[in-house]
């Protein structure tokens, strides 16, 4: 059975009760970051009815997309699920309800109009200000009931849409109408018709998700839409990897990417165990996309299997023709060139030259590996080394900074401390992982003091794969 998510609030605040089937979850509105961590599998089934915006960030699209992208169904209504269904259904997305479509059809245009504020979860979520697209639908209804004409309700409308949405609520009328300029009369009588006929479009699209829900959690299928292809943008790759649980940023100074920086510098065999890493997610990809060929083996099959790969990517041709690979000038260094064969070659090439996608790094992939070792803790020893010796240094030297480091005394520490001439060291950085003399720079810059005047302190080991 599929796996059903309801992102629910203050639009349905009782939606728990409401469940008929344990096998429909209700959590909490929605906010960035929460669908990245769902573990979720094609056909499975999430509806956003309420999502947070102001003191959260609101549910990014691209994670929408990348759900969509996996096969599961996302079906949005009511609230902030009809504001991402409406600028997402033509990619999948699954939009229901009548506010859905008056967005989608340009009915309705401000994000506003389905907002409000409201108490906490504990209170059930109690609303503190009214949507103006429920004052909208009670006003209509108050048209149709003689209760007022069509050209008072569009005033107190237009009013309405110009208040902060938290100052909105039936009590505001008649305030509104003294601002509209409506006689005090009509607003009273039709503030009076409001507060005891109100409508709630919001909960009655909501009611339409729940039930879509409760019909998917028994099975009912519906027609897939086509899959979005979705780009695994650098955005989309640091909110998937902090969703699960990689502290992955563009700082070395605490969480995952530190340690793993750590690594990268002072373990001896980290080329071995970065050219494995990388083998090996060439010959997965190569079993996913080329197949059938088993991922798993020794060094020199995985070798083989991402050698074959390049070849179905089209960057060359097997066997190797010697005098085709003049591309792989700007990869290896000159004793490489002479010493090895076409194929240890192009395996060297395929290591250096390795991002999972575009644009994207490759960390993740290191950092799932090392992270349950004995020496991950030692690498975090290392930073945090690092960063005290560099508070206490900038700290008594406060017009410096550890940016100012010199770039060319790191680079000269760490030719001499990998053993390379300077000439070979951007190959020696790509064994590690670190795709330029830029990115070496920048990886060892907060390791530099404590390596030089300590560098007993930064001896680091860790096994192969």
């Amino acid at each position: 059975m599929p796996r059903c998510l309801l992102f629910v609030g203050p639009s349905l605040p009782d939606a728990a009760e409401l469940v008929r089937n344990p096998a429909v979850e209700v959590l909490p509105p929605v906010s960035a970051g929460d669908l990245p961590r769902l573990s979720l599998a094609a056909g499975d089934v999430v509806g956003i009815v309420d999502g947070y915006f102001h003191q959260v960030g609101a549910v990014r699209h691209k994670e929408i997309l990348a759900l969509l992208s996996e096969g599961v169904r996302v079906l949005g209504a009511a609230s902030m699920g009809a504001l991402r269904a409406a600028e997402l259904d033509s990619f999948g997305m699954e939009g229901v309800g009548r506010i859905y479509a008056d967005y989608r059809d340009g009915r309705l245009e401000a994000d506003d109009e389905v907002t409000l504020l409201h108490s906490t979860p504990e209170e059930d979520y109690r609303p503190l200000s009214e949507p103006l697209v429920c004052m909208r639908a009670t006003l209509s209804q108050a048209v149709e009931d003689g209760v007022c004409d069509s050209a008072t309700a569009a005033r107190l409308v237009a009013t309405l849409a110009g208040w902060p949405f938290g100052r909105r609520s039936y009590g505001g009328l008649v305030a509104a109408g003294r601002e509209a300029g409506i006689d005090a009369d009509v607003v009273r009588r039709l503030r009076e018709y409001c507060v005891t006929h109100r409508l709630d479009p919001k909960r009655d699209d909501a009611l339409l998700v729940l039930d879509a829900l409760q019909r998917a959690s028994h099975g009912e299928h519906s027609t897939p839409s086509a899959v979005p292809a979705v780009n695994r943008t650098s955005f989309l790759y640091l909110w998937q990897t902090a969703a699960s649980g990689l502290d992955i940023g563009d700082s070395p100074h605490h969480g995952h990417l530190g340690a793993l920086r750590a690594c990268q510098l002072f373990a001896e065999e980290y080329p071995r165990f970065h050219r494995e890493v990388v083998l090996r997610a060439l010959a997965t990809a190569c079993a996913e996309e080329c197949g059938p060929i088993p991922p798993d083996g020794d060094d020199a099959t995985l070798a083989r299997i991402a050698l074959r790969h390049g070849e179905h990517r089209g960057l060359y041709r097997l066997p190797a023709d010697p005098a085709r690979l003049g591309f792989l000038a700007q990869w290896l260094t000159g004793t490489e060139r002479d010493t090895l064969g076409p194929a240890e070659q192009l395996i060297t090439f395929l290591v250096r030259s390795f991002r999972v996608n575009p644009g994207l790094t490759w960390e993740e992939l290191s950092i799932q590996r090392l992270r349950d070792r004995p020496s991950w803790k030692d690498a975090r020893t290392i930073v945090q080394l690092a960063w005290e010796v560099n508070d206490r240094v900038f700290t008594e030297h406060q017009e410096r900074h550890v940016n100012d480091l010199s770039s060319e005394k790191i680079l000269d520490l760490f030719a001499r401390r990998w053993g390379v001439a300077r000439a070979d060291l951007e190959p020696a950085a790509m064994d590690r992982g670190l795709e330029s003399l830029d990115s070496l720079t920048m990886a060892a810059r907060a390791f530099y003091l404590l390596a030089r005047y300590n560098p007993d302190l930064v001896r680091l080991e860790i096994a192969a794969v």
